[in-house]
Protein backbone atom coordinates (compact mmCIF):
# COMPACT_ATOMS: atom_id res chain seq x y z
CA UNK A 1 0.00 0.00 0.00
CA UNK A 2 1.38 3.39 -0.98
CA UNK A 3 1.98 5.66 1.98
CA UNK A 4 -0.08 8.88 1.74
CA UNK A 5 1.33 12.34 1.32
CA UNK A 6 1.35 13.93 4.75
CA UNK A 7 1.17 17.70 4.83
CA UNK A 8 2.29 19.08 8.17
CA UNK A 9 1.91 22.26 10.13
CA UNK A 10 4.99 24.49 9.96
CA UNK A 11 5.91 23.65 13.54
CA UNK A 12 5.17 20.44 15.40
CA UNK A 13 6.82 18.85 18.43
CA UNK A 14 5.55 15.30 17.81
CA UNK A 15 5.94 14.69 14.06
CA UNK A 16 4.96 11.03 14.35
CA UNK A 17 1.42 11.96 15.40
CA UNK A 18 -1.51 13.27 13.40
CA UNK A 19 -2.19 14.06 9.77
CA UNK A 20 -3.39 17.37 8.35
CA UNK A 21 -4.87 15.81 5.19
CA UNK A 22 -8.14 15.09 6.96
CA UNK A 23 -10.11 15.90 10.10
CA UNK A 24 -12.43 13.85 12.28
CA UNK A 25 -15.94 15.12 12.98
CA UNK A 26 -17.13 12.40 15.38
CA UNK A 27 -15.83 9.38 17.30
CA UNK A 28 -17.94 6.50 18.56
CA UNK A 29 -15.82 4.23 20.76
CA UNK A 30 -17.21 0.89 21.94
CA UNK A 31 -15.20 -1.37 24.20
CA UNK A 32 -15.67 -4.39 26.45
CA UNK A 33 -13.15 -4.51 29.30
CA UNK A 34 -12.01 -7.64 31.19
CA UNK A 35 -10.63 -6.78 34.66
CA UNK A 36 -8.59 -9.93 35.11
CA UNK A 37 -6.54 -9.77 31.93
CA UNK A 38 -7.00 -6.07 31.19
CA UNK A 39 -7.97 -6.94 27.62
CA UNK A 40 -10.45 -4.97 25.58
CA UNK A 41 -12.54 -5.98 22.60
CA UNK A 42 -13.32 -2.72 20.81
CA UNK A 43 -14.63 -0.96 17.73
CA UNK A 44 -14.28 2.72 16.90
CA UNK A 45 -16.28 4.50 14.21
CA UNK A 46 -14.81 7.75 12.97
CA UNK A 47 -16.53 10.28 10.73
CA UNK A 48 -13.58 11.45 8.65
CA UNK A 49 -13.64 14.56 6.46
CA UNK A 50 -10.83 14.81 3.86
CA UNK A 51 -9.26 18.24 3.52
CA UNK A 52 -8.01 17.21 0.07
CA UNK A 53 -8.73 14.19 -2.16
CA UNK A 54 -7.39 11.14 -0.32
CA UNK A 55 -6.47 7.65 -1.40
CA UNK A 56 -5.32 6.59 2.07
CA UNK A 57 -6.59 7.62 5.50
CA UNK A 58 -3.86 7.66 8.11
CA UNK A 59 -4.78 7.20 11.78
CA UNK A 60 -2.78 6.88 14.99
CA UNK A 61 -3.13 3.63 16.96
CA UNK A 62 -0.54 2.02 19.21
CA UNK A 63 0.11 -1.65 20.00
CA UNK A 64 -3.44 -3.00 19.77
CA UNK A 65 -4.33 -5.66 17.18
CA UNK A 66 -6.59 -4.56 14.32
CA UNK A 67 -8.76 -7.39 12.96
CA UNK A 68 -10.90 -5.53 10.43
CA UNK A 69 -11.54 -2.09 8.97
CA UNK A 70 -14.67 -0.96 7.16
CA UNK A 71 -14.74 2.13 4.97
CA UNK A 72 -18.18 3.51 4.04
CA UNK A 73 -19.71 0.24 5.21
CA UNK A 74 -17.51 -2.08 3.14
CA UNK A 75 -14.35 -4.00 4.12
CA UNK A 76 -11.20 -2.04 3.33
CA UNK A 77 -7.54 -2.93 2.89
CA UNK A 78 -5.34 -1.67 5.71
CA UNK A 79 -1.84 -1.79 7.13
CA UNK A 80 -0.97 -1.28 10.79
CA UNK A 81 2.58 -0.81 12.02
CA UNK A 82 4.71 1.67 13.93
CA UNK A 83 1.64 3.20 15.59
CA UNK A 84 0.11 4.06 12.22
CA UNK A 85 -3.05 2.57 10.73
CA UNK A 86 -3.29 3.16 6.97
CA UNK A 87 -6.70 2.54 5.40
CA UNK A 88 -6.87 2.33 1.60
CA UNK A 89 -9.85 3.77 -0.27
CA UNK A 90 -11.00 1.91 -3.43
CA UNK A 91 -11.16 5.29 -5.16
CA UNK A 92 -10.00 8.79 -4.11
CA UNK A 93 -12.17 10.29 -1.38
CA UNK A 94 -13.45 13.75 -2.35
CA UNK A 95 -12.41 16.71 -0.23
CA UNK A 96 -15.08 17.92 2.17
CA UNK A 97 -17.30 14.82 1.97
CA UNK A 98 -17.60 12.87 5.27
CA UNK A 99 -16.93 9.14 5.24
CA UNK A 100 -17.23 6.63 8.07
CA UNK A 101 -14.30 4.42 9.04
CA UNK A 102 -14.90 1.60 11.54
CA UNK A 103 -11.88 -0.07 13.11
CA UNK A 104 -12.31 -3.38 14.97
CA UNK A 105 -9.46 -4.06 17.39
CA UNK A 106 -8.49 -5.85 20.58
CA UNK A 107 -5.67 -6.33 23.06
CA UNK A 108 -4.29 -5.00 26.33
CA UNK A 109 -3.88 -1.21 26.11
CA UNK A 110 -0.65 0.20 27.49
CA UNK A 111 0.75 3.73 27.74
CA UNK A 112 2.42 5.27 24.72
CA UNK A 113 6.09 6.02 25.21
CA UNK A 114 7.14 9.58 24.40
CA UNK A 115 10.90 9.69 23.70
CA UNK A 116 10.86 13.49 23.40
CA UNK A 117 9.73 13.73 27.04
CA UNK A 118 11.30 10.55 28.40
CA UNK A 119 7.79 9.79 29.65
CA UNK A 120 4.58 8.03 28.67
CA UNK A 121 0.87 8.85 28.41
CA UNK A 122 -2.43 7.18 27.76
CA UNK A 123 -4.04 4.07 29.27
CA UNK A 124 -2.71 3.07 32.71
CA UNK A 125 -3.67 0.24 35.06
CA UNK A 126 -4.62 1.27 38.60
CA UNK A 127 -5.03 -0.73 41.79
CA UNK A 128 -8.72 -1.26 41.05
CA UNK A 129 -9.18 -0.57 37.36
CA UNK A 130 -7.80 1.76 34.72
CA UNK A 131 -7.35 5.45 34.01
CA UNK A 132 -6.53 7.44 30.89
CA UNK A 133 -4.16 10.41 31.05
CA UNK A 134 -3.84 11.44 27.43
CA UNK A 135 -1.78 14.63 27.35
CA UNK A 136 0.06 15.13 25.10
CA UNK A 137 -0.05 12.12 22.74
CA UNK A 138 -1.60 9.26 24.74
CA UNK A 139 -4.92 8.93 22.88
CA UNK A 140 -3.64 6.26 20.41
CA UNK A 141 -3.02 3.94 23.36
CA UNK A 142 -6.74 3.06 23.39
CA UNK A 143 -8.50 4.25 20.23
CA UNK A 144 -7.63 5.09 16.61
CA UNK A 145 -7.56 8.85 16.09
CA UNK A 146 -6.06 11.78 14.28
CA UNK A 147 -3.78 12.68 17.17
CA UNK A 148 -3.50 16.46 16.80
CA UNK A 149 -4.43 19.05 19.43
CA UNK A 150 -6.17 21.14 16.77
CA UNK A 151 -8.44 18.39 15.36
CA UNK A 152 -11.58 18.47 17.51
CA UNK A 153 -14.64 16.24 17.33
CA UNK A 154 -17.78 15.03 19.11
CA UNK A 155 -17.51 11.79 21.11
CA UNK A 156 -19.67 8.88 22.23
CA UNK A 157 -18.20 6.30 24.63
CA UNK A 158 -19.84 2.89 25.20
CA UNK A 159 -17.92 0.92 27.83
CA UNK A 160 -19.06 -2.53 28.97
CA UNK A 161 -17.72 -3.68 32.34
CA UNK A 162 -18.62 -6.30 34.96
CA UNK A 163 -21.47 -5.42 37.30
CA UNK A 164 -20.19 -3.61 40.37
CA UNK A 165 -17.67 -1.53 38.43
CA UNK A 166 -18.27 2.10 37.49
CA UNK A 167 -17.22 4.06 34.41
CA UNK A 168 -16.35 7.74 34.00
CA UNK A 169 -15.84 9.42 30.63
CA UNK A 170 -16.15 12.85 29.05
CA UNK A 171 -19.56 14.47 28.85
CA UNK A 172 -22.74 13.20 30.49
CA UNK A 173 -23.93 9.70 31.31
CA UNK A 174 -26.88 9.12 28.97
CA UNK A 175 -27.49 5.42 29.45
CA UNK A 176 -26.60 2.53 31.75
CA UNK A 177 -28.06 -0.81 30.73
CA UNK A 178 -27.56 -4.55 31.32
CA UNK A 179 -25.34 -6.21 28.73
CA UNK A 180 -25.94 -9.82 29.82
CA UNK A 181 -23.70 -12.29 31.67
CA UNK A 182 -23.30 -10.01 34.66
CA UNK A 183 -22.10 -6.99 32.67
CA UNK A 184 -23.29 -3.42 32.26
CA UNK A 185 -22.81 -0.93 29.42
CA UNK A 186 -22.20 2.71 30.32
CA UNK A 187 -22.78 5.33 27.62
CA UNK A 188 -21.38 8.85 27.79
CA UNK A 189 -22.04 11.53 25.17
CA UNK A 190 -20.04 14.70 24.65
CA UNK A 191 -20.80 17.06 21.78
CA UNK A 192 -17.40 18.63 22.30
CA UNK A 193 -15.72 19.64 20.20
CA UNK A 194 -12.76 17.94 21.87
CA UNK A 195 -9.16 17.16 20.95
CA UNK A 196 -8.09 13.48 21.20
CA UNK A 197 -5.61 14.13 24.02
CA UNK A 198 -8.49 15.38 26.21
CA UNK A 199 -10.54 12.18 25.85
CA UNK A 200 -10.52 10.18 29.07
CA UNK A 201 -11.88 6.99 30.59
CA UNK A 202 -11.71 5.70 34.14
CA UNK A 203 -12.98 2.33 35.34
CA UNK A 204 -13.04 1.46 39.01
CA UNK A 205 -15.20 1.18 42.10
CA UNK A 206 -16.41 4.73 42.56
CA UNK A 207 -19.02 6.59 44.56
CA UNK A 208 -20.62 9.37 42.51
CA UNK A 209 -21.10 12.68 44.27
CA UNK A 210 -23.13 15.53 42.76
CA UNK A 211 -22.84 19.10 44.01
CA UNK A 212 -25.15 22.08 43.82
CA UNK A 213 -24.51 25.81 44.10
CA UNK A 214 -22.67 26.38 40.84
CA UNK A 215 -23.93 28.23 37.75
CA UNK A 216 -27.42 27.14 36.58
CA UNK A 217 -27.47 24.40 33.96
CA UNK A 218 -24.04 22.94 34.73
CA UNK A 219 -23.99 19.37 36.06
CA UNK A 220 -21.26 19.19 38.71
CA UNK A 221 -20.38 15.61 39.60
CA UNK A 222 -17.35 13.82 41.00
CA UNK A 223 -16.37 10.18 41.36
CA UNK A 224 -14.37 9.04 44.39
CA UNK A 225 -13.11 5.70 45.74
CA UNK A 226 -15.54 4.67 48.47
CA UNK A 227 -12.86 4.45 51.16
CA UNK A 228 -11.88 8.10 50.53
CA UNK A 229 -15.28 9.55 49.66
CA UNK A 230 -15.69 11.68 52.79
CA UNK A 231 -12.22 13.24 52.62
CA UNK A 232 -12.45 13.75 48.87
CA UNK A 233 -15.86 15.41 49.16
CA UNK A 234 -14.25 17.95 51.49
CA UNK A 235 -11.20 18.50 49.28
CA UNK A 236 -13.34 19.12 46.17
CA UNK A 237 -16.15 20.78 48.08
CA UNK A 238 -15.51 24.32 46.84
CA UNK A 239 -15.88 23.52 43.13
CA UNK A 240 -19.28 25.32 42.98
CA UNK A 241 -17.70 28.51 44.32
CA UNK A 242 -14.81 28.13 41.87
CA UNK A 243 -17.24 27.71 38.98
CA UNK A 244 -19.10 30.83 40.03
CA UNK A 245 -15.92 32.89 40.48
CA UNK A 246 -14.43 31.83 37.14
CA UNK A 247 -17.73 32.37 35.33
CA UNK A 248 -17.80 35.95 36.61
CA UNK A 249 -14.21 36.51 35.44
CA UNK A 250 -14.08 34.55 32.17
CA UNK A 251 -17.66 34.23 31.01
CA UNK A 252 -20.10 31.28 30.91
CA UNK A 253 -18.83 27.79 31.59
CA UNK A 254 -18.41 26.28 28.10
CA UNK A 255 -19.71 22.73 28.57
CA UNK A 256 -22.66 20.81 29.94
CA UNK A 257 -20.90 19.18 32.89
CA UNK A 258 -17.77 19.18 35.00
CA UNK A 259 -16.22 17.05 37.68
CA UNK A 260 -13.18 15.18 38.89
CA UNK A 261 -12.57 11.47 39.08
CA UNK A 262 -10.18 10.32 41.80
CA UNK A 263 -8.74 6.99 40.74
CA UNK A 264 -7.49 4.60 43.40
CA UNK A 265 -3.82 5.10 42.66
CA UNK A 266 -1.06 7.68 42.94
CA UNK A 267 -1.10 9.85 39.82
CA UNK A 268 1.09 12.80 40.69
CA UNK A 269 0.11 15.93 38.82
CA UNK A 270 -3.60 15.82 37.94
CA UNK A 271 -4.40 15.25 34.30
CA UNK A 272 -6.26 17.75 32.17
CA UNK A 273 -9.33 16.22 30.49
CA UNK A 274 -12.46 17.84 29.09
CA UNK A 275 -15.39 17.87 31.56
CA UNK A 276 -13.80 15.16 33.79
CA UNK A 277 -10.30 15.86 35.17
CA UNK A 278 -8.27 12.94 36.55
CA UNK A 279 -6.76 13.02 40.04
CA UNK A 280 -5.06 10.36 42.14
CA UNK A 281 -5.49 9.43 45.78
CA UNK A 282 -2.20 11.22 46.49
CA UNK A 283 -4.15 14.48 46.00
CA UNK A 284 -6.70 13.65 48.70
CA UNK A 285 -5.62 14.69 52.20
CA UNK A 286 -8.89 15.89 53.77
CA UNK A 287 -7.38 19.37 54.29
CA UNK A 288 -7.74 20.89 50.79
CA UNK A 289 -3.97 20.83 50.53
CA UNK A 290 -4.15 20.58 46.73
CA UNK A 291 -6.95 23.04 46.06
CA UNK A 292 -4.72 25.06 43.74
CA UNK A 293 -4.67 22.02 41.43
CA UNK A 294 -8.46 21.66 41.69
CA UNK A 295 -8.75 25.28 40.51
CA UNK A 296 -6.15 24.75 37.78
CA UNK A 297 -7.94 21.78 36.19
CA UNK A 298 -11.28 23.58 36.33
CA UNK A 299 -9.80 26.65 34.62
CA UNK A 300 -8.56 24.40 31.80
CA UNK A 301 -12.17 23.91 30.74
CA UNK A 302 -12.03 27.48 29.44
CA UNK A 303 -8.32 27.60 28.58
CA UNK A 304 -7.11 24.61 26.59
CA UNK A 305 -10.36 22.68 26.32
CA UNK A 306 -12.92 25.15 24.95
CA UNK A 307 -10.35 27.55 23.46
CA UNK A 308 -7.68 25.07 22.43
CA UNK A 309 -4.16 25.51 21.14
CA UNK A 310 -3.03 25.29 17.52
CA UNK A 311 0.11 23.33 18.38
CA UNK A 312 2.11 22.21 21.40
CA UNK A 313 4.44 25.20 21.11
CA UNK A 314 1.41 27.30 22.15
CA UNK A 315 1.06 25.47 25.48
CA UNK A 316 2.16 28.59 27.39
CA UNK A 317 -1.22 30.23 26.64
CA UNK A 318 -3.42 27.58 28.24
CA UNK A 319 -1.04 26.79 31.08
CA UNK A 320 -0.38 30.46 31.78
CA UNK A 321 -4.07 31.27 32.09
CA UNK A 322 -4.87 28.11 34.10
CA UNK A 323 -1.99 28.78 36.51
CA UNK A 324 -2.94 32.44 36.83
CA UNK A 325 -6.49 31.28 37.58
CA UNK A 326 -5.07 29.55 40.67
CA UNK A 327 -3.84 32.94 41.85
CA UNK A 328 -7.23 34.51 41.12
CA UNK A 329 -8.92 31.80 43.16
CA UNK A 330 -6.70 32.49 46.17
CA UNK A 331 -7.51 36.18 45.85
CA UNK A 332 -11.24 35.35 45.77
CA UNK A 333 -10.77 33.35 48.97
CA UNK A 334 -9.08 36.29 50.69
CA UNK A 335 -5.78 34.41 50.91
CA UNK A 336 -2.44 35.04 49.18
CA UNK A 337 -2.86 37.59 46.40
CA UNK A 338 -1.25 37.67 42.97
CA UNK A 339 1.46 40.09 44.19
CA UNK A 340 2.68 37.60 46.79
CA UNK A 341 2.48 34.63 44.45
CA UNK A 342 4.23 36.53 41.65
CA UNK A 343 7.10 37.34 44.00
CA UNK A 344 7.51 33.67 44.90
CA UNK A 345 7.45 32.51 41.27
CA UNK A 346 9.77 35.29 40.18
CA UNK A 347 12.37 34.26 42.75
CA UNK A 348 12.13 30.60 41.73
CA UNK A 349 12.52 31.45 38.06
CA UNK A 350 15.56 33.62 38.66
CA UNK A 351 17.14 30.75 40.57
CA UNK A 352 16.29 28.20 37.86
CA UNK A 353 17.36 30.39 34.89
CA UNK A 354 16.08 28.02 32.15
CA UNK A 355 18.09 28.06 28.94
CA UNK A 356 15.18 28.37 26.47
CA UNK A 357 12.28 30.65 25.56
CA UNK A 358 8.64 30.36 26.58
CA UNK A 359 7.10 30.56 23.10
CA UNK A 360 9.25 27.68 21.87
CA UNK A 361 10.52 25.62 24.81
CA UNK A 362 10.90 22.43 22.80
CA UNK A 363 9.11 19.15 23.55
CA UNK A 364 11.46 18.08 26.34
CA UNK A 365 10.64 21.18 28.41
CA UNK A 366 6.90 21.39 27.71
CA UNK A 367 5.74 20.41 31.19
CA UNK A 368 8.58 21.83 33.26
CA UNK A 369 7.59 23.94 36.28
CA UNK A 370 9.28 27.02 34.85
CA UNK A 371 6.96 26.98 31.82
CA UNK A 372 3.93 27.18 34.09
CA UNK A 373 5.46 29.85 36.32
CA UNK A 374 6.71 32.10 33.56
CA UNK A 375 3.45 31.71 31.64
CA UNK A 376 1.44 32.82 34.67
CA UNK A 377 3.82 35.72 35.31
CA UNK A 378 3.39 36.76 31.68
CA UNK A 379 -0.39 36.96 32.17
CA UNK A 380 0.07 38.83 35.45
CA UNK A 381 2.47 41.31 33.84
CA UNK A 382 0.06 41.76 30.93
CA UNK A 383 -2.73 42.59 33.39
CA UNK A 384 -0.55 45.20 35.07
CA UNK A 385 0.42 46.66 31.69
CA UNK A 386 -3.08 46.79 30.20
CA UNK A 387 -5.17 47.35 33.32
CA UNK A 388 -7.97 45.19 34.69
CA UNK A 389 -10.73 46.22 32.31
CA UNK A 390 -8.71 45.64 29.13
CA UNK A 391 -7.04 42.48 30.40
CA UNK A 392 -10.27 40.68 31.25
CA UNK A 393 -11.92 41.95 28.07
CA UNK A 394 -9.01 40.38 26.17
CA UNK A 395 -9.47 37.06 27.96
CA UNK A 396 -13.20 36.98 27.30
CA UNK A 397 -12.67 37.95 23.66
CA UNK A 398 -10.04 35.19 23.28
CA UNK A 399 -12.50 32.64 24.66
CA UNK A 400 -15.34 33.88 22.46
CA UNK A 401 -13.23 33.93 19.30
CA UNK A 402 -11.74 30.47 19.75
CA UNK A 403 -14.57 28.67 21.53
CA UNK A 404 -14.65 25.17 20.09
CA UNK A 405 -11.54 25.98 18.08
CA UNK A 406 -7.83 26.61 18.46
CA UNK A 407 -5.62 29.66 18.73
CA UNK A 408 -1.88 30.21 18.67
CA UNK A 409 0.74 32.59 19.93
CA UNK A 410 0.60 35.00 17.00
CA UNK A 411 -3.18 35.20 17.23
CA UNK A 412 -3.00 35.94 20.95
CA UNK A 413 -0.55 38.81 20.42
CA UNK A 414 -2.60 40.34 17.60
CA UNK A 415 -5.80 40.12 19.63
CA UNK A 416 -4.09 41.61 22.69
CA UNK A 417 -3.00 44.63 20.68
CA UNK A 418 -6.45 45.03 19.16
CA UNK A 419 -8.35 44.81 22.44
CA UNK A 420 -5.98 46.95 24.50
CA UNK A 421 -5.20 49.39 21.67
CA UNK A 422 -1.59 49.24 22.84
CA UNK A 423 1.67 48.34 21.01
CA UNK A 424 2.59 45.13 22.83
CA UNK A 425 5.26 43.76 20.50
CA UNK A 426 8.03 44.75 22.88
CA UNK A 427 6.18 43.29 25.88
CA UNK A 428 5.78 39.87 24.28
CA UNK A 429 9.29 39.96 22.85
CA UNK A 430 10.64 40.24 26.39
CA UNK A 431 8.28 37.81 28.08
CA UNK A 432 7.92 34.92 25.64
CA UNK A 433 10.63 35.25 22.97
CA UNK A 434 13.71 36.03 25.07
CA UNK A 435 15.37 33.78 27.60
CA UNK A 436 16.27 36.54 30.07
CA UNK A 437 13.54 37.18 32.63
CA UNK A 438 12.21 40.78 32.52
CA UNK A 439 11.05 42.71 35.53
CA UNK A 440 7.39 43.00 36.47
CA UNK A 441 5.91 46.25 35.04
CA UNK A 442 5.87 48.95 37.69
CA UNK A 443 7.14 48.21 41.21
CA UNK A 444 8.50 44.76 41.91
CA UNK A 445 6.05 42.32 43.53
CA UNK A 446 5.67 43.19 47.18
CA UNK A 447 6.32 46.90 46.61
CA UNK A 448 2.70 47.93 46.83
CA UNK A 449 1.23 47.75 43.32
CA UNK A 450 -2.36 46.49 42.99
CA UNK A 451 -3.18 42.83 43.45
Amino acid sequence: MRRPARPRPAHTYFPGHGNSGHGVRRYRIRLDWKPGSGRILAAATLTVVPVEPLEVIELDLARLHVSRVDLAGAPARFRHRRRKLLVAAPRPLPAGEPVEVTVHYRGVPRPVGIPELDDEAGWFTTREGIRVSGEPVGAPSWFPCNDRPDDKAAYRFEATVPDGWQVCANGTLTQRSPAGRGRTTWVYEHAGPMAPYLATLAIGRFVFHEQSGGPPGVLLRNAFPERLAERAAHDFGRQPQMLTAFTELFGPYPFEAYGAVVVDDDVGDPQEAQTFAVFGTDRVDGRRGYEDEVAHELAHQWFGNSAGISGWQDLWIKEGLATYAEWLWWEACGEAGARTLAAEHLAELRAADPDTVLADPGPAALFEDWVYSRSALTMYALRLTAGDEKFFRLIREWLARYRGGNGGTRGFIVLAEQVTDMPLGGFFQEWIYRRALPGIPGPEPGAGHPE
